[in-house]
């Protein structure tokens, strides 16, 4: 199968657009694959990853001075392949 076959490859969750997961919880949807032919697929599989980045600043007072301090932290939950069809 080649890219130009594809029309369309989205993946829709089960839930509300706006969903928040946390550590633990099951994410569940489907992956909509649509073609523009008939094409012939010998395996797919998908790559999902689960990022959390935050990032913020705090400030404080030295006298007449204020002095920020900007942090930043990223987790990456998951990495995970998966197989729809085996070839």
């Amino acid at each position: 199968m080649t890219f130009s076959a594809i029309k369309s490859f989205t993946l829709e969750l089960d839930g509300p657009a706006d969903a928040v997961y946390s550590g633990g919880g099951v994410v569940s949807g489907q992956v909509v694959l649509e073609l523009r032919r008939e094409t012939g697929v010998r395996a797919m599989r998908v790559l999902g990853r689960g990022v959390a980045t935050a990032h913020w600043l705090e400030n404080r007072s030295v006298g007449m001075n204020s002095i920020y301090n900007d942090y930043t932290s990223k987790i990456t939950y998951f990495r995970r392949r998966q197989h729809l069809i085996r070839g």
